[in-house]
């Protein structure tokens, strides 16, 4: 054979191999089966295979970038009390990311409780766990991947398995490992997770270190397509000492309930500096935080978002918190509808949300603080929010104790830089703004329907009187108080309602800005088009006015940066 030849036969075996090592599917099931090749289900490999660093490396036969590893259809059972069922040892890379996923057919991950994590990423970055199933014909996909406890909760009530039996007050679906280290490109998608605590009772104090999602250190993390319920947290934490690129985490289509703290961004801890910038949350539905009522103020409930820095130099930045839905029962230890805190001095600014509904739908429970509580934070944009609350003008319960009822914004401890137009604020029994005098100051506060509230407090002066408010704040001069009309089901303004056409066009706010972000802000939730000229309507949606815009864009769908 001519040397030229053989050359070319030769760099093409080389080739193949290489394509081999680094783009292979190998199958896996609680056991093996057949051959135990991982050709395939008949021969899959086994869970323990799976868990063996032995079999992780760059060889055609082991896991590694590029690395499809398929759980095969069928219940995986755990130990009670087990954690690290499926455990990753190392990482993917760039454009060949190693990839959990559940398109064989229904996966199922149980045991009667978890005390630490069922999937351990172990800090790895270029990194994936898919549950879905797509039917490319019929253009559909479904959450296959289920991780649950079965016997787990407040003794004597109903689990899945059973009557329940509180054995652990751990586990966690997935999490990234040690807090040690950083990684990045983690992505979680289309991953039911249930039950790891089915609370039942307000004198349990059990489930406390429960969590959906703990995830260390990560930028461009994803989040996205996910069902959490009881379970007590999602958590994101970013280590003192790092700097996170822009975007640090996109969180969306995420359906989550019988929750605590759905979504809970901090800095480690107080004892350096942790800088990260880029939160994307949007699209999510977030269901009742009564199941995690307790006697004893354990458990203070965030419905869309908890958002602290810790430190004096710390800095989380650029929020885009939108088109979220939060309907339900806040529950009688409910804190905020989002809460942002900056308890150490450093920086929390260029919190953006908009387009977002929120609707308490308790006639006996409220918050402590506001459906909005910023304190001792900078920048804060927030228009185009629809927040209704149920609660009676008599009073209602936080923590064991009568109040006044709900706020809608509570502004306070120094903040800077509160926008706050083209809001539907109704029923707020107490106030609809409340704003404190210890060096907290406003950019604009109009175009806003306040309907059905308590009063207004500007930096301490409380009213009733809405013209009282508008003298005291200089604001709100093209605000209202009149019933806006909102349909009973959608919260859509109906035919007629005032504030059609009588908000602020922020057209200029958003146009030009990117679709995964500010830009989305030209669009209500539903996907109509806000004008580009005259008045918006007031609130999350869009109506009574077609306007001559393009389509919004589809979904912008996070993915993994090559």
């Amino acid at each position: 054979m001519p040397f030229r030849i053989r050359l070319f036969v030769t760099s093409l075996l080389v080739l193949f191999v290489a394509m081999f090592a680094f783009a292979n599917d190998i199958y896996i099931a609680q056991n093996s089966a057949g051959g135990n090749t991982g050709a395939d289900c008949a021969d899959a490999r086994s869970v323990s295979w799976f868990n063996s660093s032995s079999h992780w490396g760059s060889g055609a036969a082991q896991i590694g970038p590029g690395t499809n590893v398929h759980l095969c259809s069928g219940t995986y059972t755990g130990s009670g009390g087990a954690s690290d069922y499926l455990t990753f040892h190392r990482s993917g890379s760039s454009g060949k990311p190693i990839t959990l996923i559940a398109d064989q057919g229904p996966v199922t991950i149980a045991a009667t409780s978890w005390s630490g994590p069922v999937i351990n990423l172990a800090g790895n970055s270029y990194v994936t766990v898919n549950g879905t199933s797509k039917d490319t014909a019929n253009e559909t996909s479904a959450n296959n991947l289920t991780i649950e406890a079965t016997l787990n909760g407040t003794s004597g009530g109903k689990c899945s398995g059973g009557s329940c039996t509180s054995q652990t007050d751990g586990g966690v679906c997935v999490n990234n490992g040690s807090p040690n280290g950083n990684s990045s490109n983690v992505i979680i998608t289309n991953v039911t997770c249930q039950n790891l605590y089915v609370i039942s009772s307000p004198a349990d104090n059990g489930g406390e270190n429960t969590s959906c999602f703990d995830i260390w250190n990560v930028d461009n993390g994803v989040v996205q397509n996910n069902v959490c319920t009881y379970a007590k947290w999602i958590r994101f934490s970013y280590a003192v000492g790092s700097t996170y690129a822009n975007p640090v985490l996109t969180y969306s289509g995420n359906n989550l309930s019988n929750m605590d703290h759905p979504l809970f961004i901090t800095a480690s801890d107080t004892s350096g500096v942790a800088v990260a910038s880029g939160f994307y949350i949007y699209g999510n539905t977030y269901g009742s935080m009564a199941a995690w009522d307790n006697n004893d103020d354990n458990n203070h409930h965030d419905w869309i978002a908890h958002i602290s820095a810790n430190g004096s130099a710390s800095s989380l930045t650029d929020f885009y918190i939108y088109n979220n839905t939060a309907a339900g029962d806040v529950g009688a230890n409910a804190n905020a509808a989002i809460f942002t805190a900056n308890d150490g001095g450093g920086i929390l600014s260029n919190i953006n949300v908009f387009n977002n509904l929120a609707v308490n739908t308790s006639t006996n429970h409220c918050f402590a603080n506001g459906f909005i509580t910023w304190s001792n934070g900078g920048s804060m944009l927030a228009v185009n929010n629809t927040f209704v609350s149920h609660t009676p003008y008599n009073g209602c319960t936080n923590n064991g104790e009568k109040v006044p009822g709900d706020d809608a914004v509570v502004y306070e401890g120094g903040s800077t830089g509160l926008i706050f137009e083209n809001n539907i604020v109704q029923g707020m029994a107490h106030n609809a703004i409340y704003t404190d005098g210890s060096g907290t100051s406003v950019t604009a506060i109009n175009y806003n329907d306040d309907y059905k509230v308590g009063g207004w407090d500007w930096m301490g002066e409380e009213t009733t009187t809405f013209s009282t408010w508008q003298s005291d704040c200089r604001c709100d001069g093209n605000s209202m108080t009149k019933n806006p009309s909102l349909s009973s089901s959608t919260y859509v303004p109906t035919s007629g309602s005032p504030v059609i056409r009588a908000g602020l066009n922020l057209n200029a706010t958003c146009s030009g800005q990117p679709t995964k972000g500010l830009g989305a802000l030209c669009w209500d939730p539903n996907g109509n088009a806000r004008p580009s000229s005259g008045g918006w309507t007031m609130g999350a949606f869009q109506a009574g006015l077609t306007a001559n815009l393009p389509n919004p864009p589809t979904d912008p769908q996070a993915t993994v940066s090559p």
